[in-house]
């Protein structure tokens, strides 16, 4: 029995081979990422020309809608996982279905999301942020929580197409969404043509429009796929999905908690940030937003790698594995030198997109320097993360952010900020500190992996 031409490579040519899918696949997903983040860095600038109030109850308004989101993300992580793995073992037919268990599922979980972010006015009376921003907050809260349930549709089938290595029409999707939310931003915020001024509100309003065109724009692509008989897109869904779904949901439930301590412990770091005032508030929204833009591309190369990982695990082929995982952080690592160094050599330019404010600018020059150490630190740990899970160890890494973010970064963030005199740069002291123990800590457990499955290479 002759063996794969893959299994026939040497080391170069496998690693070559890996670079090269994962730039195939890592480019539109990282575009596509970043666009995710688009929506609301235009958010961000456009109101950035407001001044710091709107940005503020922007920001805080929005804050607990990306935990909810990002927690979303990861619930739906086990769809990418499933595809990838069917897809690797030559089962075509099984992944139409992974993706059909996964659009209720998703509908449930967007409910429920839904149905929280209504309790802003109780939220924000707890994490007491300065008292001109509660209200304010608390309605964005309300707004942005609209757009969960098409927000949780959309990640959910987007990761059922990178699974299948079909990243385009995702990315193709996204950037017609920005285009509509730039443009409902000018009507909205401003008061174009006529209506309204609405500012952060309208803001809000756009961009819930921008992700609902998302949702049913990238579903239905997914319905008429040329080939979705052989995918077994249109296979009647059965009453047993909750069961069939189990596996998949499984590898869901540990990203989703490890999403959310993570997402969680940077919420935390804005209630922080609103404890500090309006400037402090809309300096750290935008210094987030500007990191999460720069992150995404990291995602990117993680979900990448993801899908590499996850085939060599379908083949049972560790040594693979293995190297797509180093793969993967390599080019990573490569990408976070370029946005360091951009903020070290020209921040004002960098922060200058946001803002106009010499005051605001002159409070957010120095949060660079530190953000170029962390984009080093966060982009390797989700790589090192998301390669971990489609290796099937999937409850560890939630355990290391754990440790990373909610039992070291928020102490930290406190620490630096209410007790120590550091102002704003103190919660990106503590970021920069929970981000370096989480690398370090994801890097070893995949070492330990590596070793663990030295016999089984070249298998």
């Amino acid at each position: 029995m002759s063996l794969p031409s893959y299994k026939l490579q040497t080391s170069r040519q496998r690693v070559a081979r890996h670079v090269a899918e994962l730039m195939r696949l890592a480019m539109p997903v990282i575009v596509s990422r970043a666009g995710l983040l688009l929506l609301a860095a235009a958010d961000m600038v456009m109101l950035g020309r407001l001044g710091a109030q709107d940005v503020a109850v922007y920001t805080l308004g929005t804050s607990p809608f990306v935990v909810l989101l990002v927690i979303g993300i990861g619930l739906m992580f086990g769809t990418m996982v499933s595809t990838s793995h069917a897809h690797g073992e030559g089962k075509l037919a099984e992944v139409g279905p992974v993706w059909k268990r996964s659009l209720p599922y998703a509908l449930l979980i967007g409910l429920v999301m839904l149905g929280l972010s209504q309790f802003g006015d109780a939220y924000f009376e707890a994490t007491r942020p300065a008292e001109d921003l509660r209200a304010g907050s608390a309605r964005i809260m309300a707004l942005q929580g609209i757009g969960l349930l098409p927000s949780i549709l959309f990640v959910t089938t987007s990761f059922f197409l990178e699974g299948l290595g079909r990243p385009y029409p995702v990315l193709v999707t996204i950037g017609l969404a920005n285009l509509v939310n730039i443009a409902l931003n000018a009507v909205l915020i401003y008061g174009l043509f006529g209506t309204d001024a609405l500012g952060a509100e309208g803001a809000a309003l756009a961009t819930v429009t921008a992700r609902s065109f998302m949702a049913l724009t990238l579903i239905g692509y997914v319905w008429f796929l040329p080939d979705r008989e052989a995918l077994g897109i249109r296979l009647k869904l059965p009453r047993s999905w909750w069961r069939d779904s189990r596996t998949q949901r499984h590898y869901g439930y540990a990203a989703g908690l490890s999403y959310g301590f993570e997402t969680a412990s940077f919420a935390v770091m804005s209630v922080y940030a609103g404890w500090l005032g309006a400037d402090a508030a809309a300096v750290y929204g935008i210094c987030i937003n500007l990191m999460g833009m720069l992150f995404m591309t990291a995602l990117g190369f993680a979900t990448a790698t993801a899908v590499r990982v996850g085939i060599a695990h379908g083949r049972r082929d560790h040594r693979d594995r293995a190297l797509a995982g180093w793969t993967g952080l390599a080019a990573t690592t490569v990408l976070m030198s370029l946005y360091a160094f951009s903020f070290w050599f020209w921040p004002e330019m960098v922060i200058g997109v946001y803002l106009d404010d010499a005051s605001l600018i002159a409070l957010s020059v120095p949060i660079l320097s530190i953000l170029g150490l962390i984009m080093y630190a966060d982009g390797g740990q989700i790589v090192m993360a998301q390669s971990l899970r489609a290796a099937t160890d999937t409850w560890i890494p939630t355990m290391l952010n754990f440790t990373s973010y909610m039992a070291i970064m928020i102490p930290c963030g406190y620490l630096f900020t209410q007790i120590l005199p550091h102002g704003v740069f103190g919660l990106f002291e503590a970021i920069a500190v929970g981000s370096v123990v989480s690398v370090s800590i994801l890097t070893g457990r995949w070492i330990w992996l590596c070793r663990q499955d030295h016999t089984h290479f070249g298998s």
